[in-house]
């Protein structure tokens, strides 16, 4: 199942997190999570598929990361306007 803004996934960490957006960027499909109980905590991670399941690998590379805000920021502003 593709994950799409709103639903909820449980990451190995126990904590739910809602899915905020997602953005596909050289043939990988990221996506930008809240914890749903504590929206100061987010996590961006790597969708893939495996066995027919959704799986999701956190991004620990923190140059990634700060790259994926600003793309996730850039989506949001287009959208905006």
């Amino acid at each position: 199942m593709k994950l799409e803004k709103g639903m909820l996934a449980t990451l190995s960490d126990g904590k739910d997190y809602v899915v905020m957006s997602t953005i596909k960027l050289d043939n990988i499909i990221y996506v930008y999570l809240v914890e749903h109980e504590k929206l100061d905590n987010m996590k961006f991670c790597i969708e893939d598929m495996e066995n027919g399941k959704t799986k999701l690998t956190e991004v620990d590379n923190i140059n990634l990361r700060q790259s994926l805000l600003k793309e996730f920021i850039n989506q949001l502003q287009q959208k905006l306007q």
